[in-house]
């Protein structure tokens, strides 16, 4: 009977250390995403406006996106854990999507007066960008993603098209 007690005990407590350390590593996990999204080491999940993006992303999307003096963002969003990984920006200037990821690497862009069209196919997934097509005078198209969260999508397309109006496009 005393052994089948110790065993008991013994059973209670590696399930209580194992609860424990799955609970640390949980709250640990949160609190690195906290700081992480705080600071601008990693990306937002959703659309962010030029005055929400913390200065170490901006700084980030600045140098990966190419950013022209003067240049100046309005919308950006990366499906990246981090901004330099890939992004799309909206700016007073130009709409861009970039990506670098080791060997694959480009950035391409069409100037707001450019913009014939602003396309939006919306996702009707969380788990899913919804995609803006952004078509150019001289046909070709300029593919952006956006997460649906907080209708994020819905601003930055509406942005695209305001920005284009706004520019003569």
């Amino acid at each position: 009977m005393n052994d089948t007690r110790q065993h008991g005990s013994t059973v209670l407590v590696t399930v209580g250390a194992v609860l424990a350390l799955f609970a640390s590593g949980a709250i640990a996990l949160f609190a690195f995403v906290g700081w992480g999204l705080t600071t601008g080491r990693l990306a937002d999940t959703k659309v962010l406006t030029g005055n929400k993006i913390p200065p170490r992303i901006a700084t980030s999307v600045t140098v990966a996106a190419g950013l022209l003096p003067g240049e100046q963002i309005s919308h950006f969003y990366s499906a990246s854990m981090t901004p330099e990984g890939d992004g799309n920006v909206l700016t007073n200037k130009r709409v861009i999507s970039y990506v670098h990821e080791g060997s694959n690497a480009w950035c391409t862009s069409v100037d707001l007066g450019d913009i014939v069209s602003v396309r939006l196919l919306a996702s009707d997934s969380w788990l899913e960008d919804s995609t803006i097509v952004v078509t150019s005078s001289d046909g070709s198209e300029l593919i952006l993603y956006a997460s649906n969260e907080d209708g994020g999508d819905l601003r930055f397309a509406d942005a695209i098209r305001k920005a284009a109006v706004d520019d003569g496009g």
